[in-house]
């Protein structure tokens, strides 16, 4: 799995065993730091794409909220 292609939920549960292996320890320096850029990455993405359907979610619902506030505009019906 790479970083660009994973889903979110396997990005999420990637972050889950890094953190887990370095709350444990017993890794060397490099080990850590591989470790660490990794999660890193991992975690920038996350945020990214949550970011991206928050986006998308706002404007949906202010799309629907726009619908309606403006309502049917049926004038001939009077």
């Amino acid at each position: 799995m790479s970083e660009e292609t994973a889903t979110y939920d396997e990005a999420m549960h990637r972050l889950e065993q890094i953190v887990g292996q370095l709350e444990r320890g017993g890794k060397n320096l490099e080990q850590t730091m591989a470790l660490f850029e990794e999660g890193t990455a991992l975690l920038g993405r996350c945020q990214q794409e949550l970011s991206e359907v928050e986006g998308r979610i706002a404007e949906l619902t202010l799309d629907e909220a726009e619908d309606l506030v403006a309502g049917p505009l049926d004038t001939d019906a009077a």
